[in-house]
């Protein structure tokens, strides 16, 4: 089978999948015709499709120095349903009030380099020149002794950008992966919704999973490798949206609330809770200004119908 008959046999399962691969052959009358029959399938295919195109010319206007208005938001809507929530608050807020006794994990900091706290980002630049942009709520230590570059992800999220040397190997340790670079951009993820996650935006990576006998998974630019319920899984992505935090916005692809919620809380002060399995599992998908994530999360409510209780000053609960 030549390189065409592959091309021709692959099989996009999704609107990111399709992106890409239209964008490398949008003469393709023969692709143009399957995508076609792709969308006839369902219906909410062609909103997922109108979401991510709407999002990738957004994308395009965007200049990281660029002060925009507020996020743009796509959502899948549902029914509007009141829900009553006030014998959870006093739990949700005695959770929060814990957290502000004990502080910042403390114990953190004796085991990394460098922490970020909420909506602080930091470059770090390293011995051989390579960065690595932490994201807030970050955790990163260091070993560049006996000639190993050595970065462990000790908690949060970070965006690599590495100085090729074959003779001394880059890799990243994040829980129970292994990254090894090939001189290349990528964002490794640990924790939260997904054990691990990594993304790489240009060149290629080799991921070992140590927790399996997998043999190391190769990616490319475009390709995601995550993590969920102790199985690795590669995906399909737009490699201009990897490490997108760093220069202030956060994309969503049909992702839950609470996930959404989850990367806001990092630029916004105390505790933020989403009240309500239903409310939480809704799929959204947009752009958001992280330097505003007031203003997203409002907007984020908006859309769902739902509305934002600032019970204490360190904490916020998004309810309907």
């Amino acid at each position: 089978m030549n390189v065409q008959d592959e091309v021709n046999e692959f099989q996009p399962s999704n609107a990111a999948e399709w992106l890409l691969v239209l964008r490398d052959d949008p003469d393709d009358a023969h692709l143009q015709a399957r995508f076609e029959a792709w969308l006839q399938e369902k219906p909410e295919r062609r909103r997922e499709w109108a979401q991510i195109s709407h999002t990738m010319s957004v994308l395009r206007r965007v200049e990281p120095t660029q002060d925009t208005t507020s996020p743009v938001v796509l959502q899948y809507r549902a029914a509007a349903v009141r829900r009553r929530f006030i014998a959870s608050v006093s739990f949700a807020a005695a959770a929060a009030l814990v957290g502000i006794i004990w502080g910042p994990d403390a114990l953190l900091r004796l085991r990394a380099d460098n922490v970020t706290g909420w909506a602080e980002t930091r470059t770090v630049v390293l011995a051989d020149g390579s960065q690595v942009v932490m994201a807030p709520e970050s955790a990163i230590d260091t070993d560049y002794t006996k000639g190993q570059r050595e970065v462990r992800l000790v908690k949060g999220e970070a965006l690599f950008t590495v100085r090729h040397d074959s003779a001394h190997p880059f890799r990243v340790i994040a829980g129970q992966l292994t990254i090894t670079d090939v001189g290349t951009v990528f964002d490794v993820k640990a924790g939260g919704t997904v054990t691990e996650a990594v993304a790489v935006r240009e060149g290629r990576v080799s991921v070992e999973n140590v927790a399996s006998h997998d043999a190391p998974v190769q990616l490319d630019a475009g390709q995601m490798f995550q993590v969920k319920a102790g199985k690795g899984v590669t995906d399909a992505i737009v490699p201009q949206e990897v490490g997108l935090w760093a220069q202030g916005f956060y994309v969503a692809h049909s992702q839950p609330v609470s996930e959404v919620v989850g990367v806001l809380s990092h630029y916004l002060r105390g505790t933020v809770l989403v009240h309500g399995y239903d409310l939480g599992a809704e799929k959204v998908s947009g752009l958001y200004k992280l330097s505003d994530a007031r203003s997203a999360l409002q907007t984020l409510a908006d859309g769902q119908n739902a509305r934002i209780w600032n019970v204490t000053p360190w904490m916020t609960i998004l309810n309907r």
